[in-house]
């Protein structure tokens, strides 16, 4: 899967060269820089930053290359930093030692250094990344702008092959923290977050690379572009000639293990409280099979109806003790008809056939 994002606005006569973006690349940027900014500011200053935050990084070079020429990196991400821990403010500086200088950097610069450490190629532009993001990041909120980096630099669903895509239907019926989620007034990534959180927990690895392509803006504005390929490491699939078994078996027989634990989790019930939105539950419930669907439909409006009954018996007392309490002033107000219990039922009922239809 690949996705597009602009790195620089060029000249009219790039044009002419739009089919050699690497050459326009190299006439922009000196070696050693790969993006646009502060020349102090490397390929290598992002990535002593991330080290000193809790990112983990491996090169490795080929036997008919320089030590410094890369022809592919592991980068494990071990820790993600949310605005609110940072300190007191984004501003807040932290420093780091490179060359045995120490440098300053804010919140701005260590989210910037996601994406920017991933600009690193070759000289024949060739270099890939293998990606892993541990599960342990679950302990802390996730960051918007963390999504936003899995927008362009992370996986979907699509790349999985077979056993890991049969796998991932299952754990999205039962992992207990979409149900938290679905709660929430507003979600973002709305459409990939259960995806997101998948890879995220089982740290499934993929593959990670870019090229640079010439196009044009909404402006009609020359423009190089990084497009971005997020792929499935393929060794995870891969056979023992011997034992003809996986290489990586366990990672399978580890998310089988999870889910069947979540499984064992007592029910909660779909719905449990006042806060699940409609098209959040729809949602939810579309990642079920039909038959479960319907099932799954009856339930909430069940529980829905229960609320509701619940609310209205709730409303009727308070209505009683408000009338007791100005009795004195009756003479002054209209008539009150209590609605008898099969009235309300009614009421309830009707209300939830029109949610239904609207479902």
């Amino acid at each position: 899967m690949k996705k597009q994002k602009k790195s620089f606005l060029l000249e009219n006569s790039d044009i002419q060269r739009r089919e050699e973006p690497w050459k326009i690349f190299q006439r922009y940027l000196v070696n050693g820089l790969y993006f646009p900014g502060e020349s102090y500011k490397t390929q290598k200053y992002y990535e002593t930053l991330l080290i000193s935050i809790g990112v983990e990084f491996q090169h490795f070079s080929g036997y008919n290359t320089s030590e410094n020429v890369y022809n592919f990196s592991k980068m494990i991400i071990k820790h993600v930093i949310h605005i609110e821990d940072w300190g007191i403010s984004s501003m807040t500086e932290r420093q780091f030692s490179l060359n045995k200088v120490m440098i300053s950097f804010t919140y701005w610069d260590y989210t910037q250094a996601f994406n920017k450490v991933l600009c690193y190629n070759n000289e024949r532009h060739k270099h890939t990344w293998f990606i892993k993001v541990c599960a342990k990041i679950f302990a802390n909120l996730t960051s918007n702008w963390f999504l936003n980096w899995w927008s362009y630099h992370g996986p979907i669903i699509k790349i999985l092959p077979e056993p890991f895509l049969k796998l991932y239907k299952e754990w999205i019926k039962v992992f207990q923290d979409l149900n938290k989620l679905y709660h929430q007034e507003h979600i973002c990534y709305f459409q990939q977050i259960e995806q997101i959180f998948f890879f995220i927990e089982f740290s499934v690895p993929w593959i990670h690379k870019w090229v640079p392509e010439v196009d044009f803006t909404e402006e009609q504005i020359p423009c190089l572009y990084r497009t971005y390929y997020n792929n499935f490491w393929n060794k995870l699939m891969k056979k023992d000639p011997q034992t003809k078994s996986l290489y990586r078996q366990e990672l399978l027989d580890l998310i089988t293990k999870i889910i069947h634990n979540y499984k064992s989790i007592p029910n909660k019930g779909i719905m449990t409280d006042d806060s699940t939105s409609v098209k959040h539950m729809a949602k939810k419930i579309s990642n079920h099979d039909e038959g479960e669907q319907n099932e799954m439909i009856m339930n909430y409006l069940e529980e829905v109806k229960k609320k509701i009954l619940l609310n209205i018996s709730h409303y009727a007392k308070s209505d009683s003790s408000m009338r007791s309490e100005t009795s004195e002033d009756m003479h002054e107000a209209q008539p009150y008809e209590e609605e008898s219990p099969v009235d309300a039922l009614k009421k309830a009922e009707d209300f939830l056939a029109k949610l239904k239809d609207k479902i």
